[in-house]
Formats: structure tokens, C-alpha cells, sequence
């Protein structure tokens, strides 16, 4: 796979994994099934931890949502070779799909930690799913692997712009979603 997904043969996955022939065809029809696999397991991973976190009622909140989002980073689940190859440009298709795939689950771990909130009083939105789904999209987009690209200064930025959306989508108390900001710096070191 070091030449990216769509340049890898059948029989090079073969030669790596030294699984014959038979046996490979036998569980998997095509090099896409494969994949599939190997990027579903990743992710299951994550999102089990993910959900250990969000169950965590020793927690507090704030805890809870930014430990559940930081699981999800495919680096945190030995799944760095994966997120690699994904963000080669001949794997885009690979990469969207895992995308989606976050996108579909992630909101239903993390949304019983939004309601908590706003029961709690801390956060307030008409549409917790909704806003869910919006942080998602924009956290992948701004800090996927083009983050690292950019200078300090654009970092800060953008982490300063991430922490007032979530106020601003939340109705929270200036600081509130402060905890972010470290967790984003973390993750892209």
C-alpha cells in the first residue's frame, strides 16, 4: 500500500500478508473489500472508545465531549498508517468514505453528552444534532492534514475561530469549550 490503494495489486497484498490465494477470495471479493475492512476496524475502535468516554459520568461534561472527539482521531487507535494512506491523493475515495462513516456515528455517541449540557445549563441550541454534525464537517476539514501545513499564527486562528463557533452554537459562557483548544494542539503535534 506504500504506493497508495489504487496502485496496489492483489498479488502484492498477497506477497505482504503471505495469505494464500484461496483464503484471501474466500472473505474478500476485491483489494476494495480488503480496505474496507482494514478502515472499519480502525474506526470501530475509535468509536468504542469514543463511547467509553461519552458513558464516563465521572467526567464532566466539557470532559467527556472533548475525551470522546479526541478518540476519534484515527491516530489515537493505531490507526495512523491507515489515516496516511487515506490522505493520499489517489486514496480520495477511501478518504470520503471514512468521512462519512464518522459523520454518520460520531453524532449519535456525542449527543447524549449535548444533551447533558443543556441540561445542565451550560449549552442551549434548538438543534443539537444538527450543530453536532457542523462541528464534525468543519473539524475535519480544518484540522485535517493540511493543518500541520500551516504557519502558527493561521493555526491559532482558526483554533480561536473552532472554540467561538462552539459558543456561538451552543449559547455558552465565553470559555467554556477552552478545553479544545488543547486537545486540538495535542492531536496535531
Amino acid at each position: 500500500m506504500e504506493q497508495g490503494f489504487d496502485q496496489t495489486s492483489i498479488s502484492q497484498i498477497l506477497e505482504a500478508t503471505q495469505i494464500a490465494r484461496g483464503t484471501l477470495y474466500y472473505y474478500f471479493s476485491s483489494k476494495e473489500e480488503i480496505m474496507d475492512a482494514i478502515i472499519e476496524r480502525t474506526i470501530e475502535r475509535a468509536f468504542t472508545a469514543s463511547q467509553a468516554f461519552a458513558d464516563n459520568r465521572e467526567l464532566t461534561i466539557i470532559e467527556r465531549l472533548a475525551s470522546s472527539m479526541a478518540a476519534l482521531n484515527l491516530n489515537h487507535q493505531e490507526g495512523e498508517e491507515v489515516l496516511l494512506h487515506l490522505n493520499q491523493p489517489q486514496n480520495a475515495l477511501l478518504h470520503e468514505k471514512t468521512n462519512q462513516i464518522l459523520l454518520e456515528r460520531a453524532p449519535q455517541i456525542l449527543l447524549p453528552i449535548i444533551q447533558d449540557g443543556i441540561a445542565a445549563g451550560d449549552m442551549k441550541t434548538d438543534y443539537p444534532y444538527e450543530s453536532l454534525e457542523m462541528i464534525l464537517t468543519y473539524s475535519l476539514q480544518a484540522f485535517g492534514s493540511s493543518f500541520q501545513a500551516l504557519p502558527p499564527e493561521k493555526q491559532q486562528q482558526k483554533l480561536q475561530a473552532f472554540l467561538y463557533l462552539l459558543e456561538t452554537l451552543f449559547h455558552s459562557r465565553q470559555g467554556y469549550f477552552d478545553p479544545f483548544l488543547a486537545l486540538i494542539q495535542t492531536q496535531s503535534s
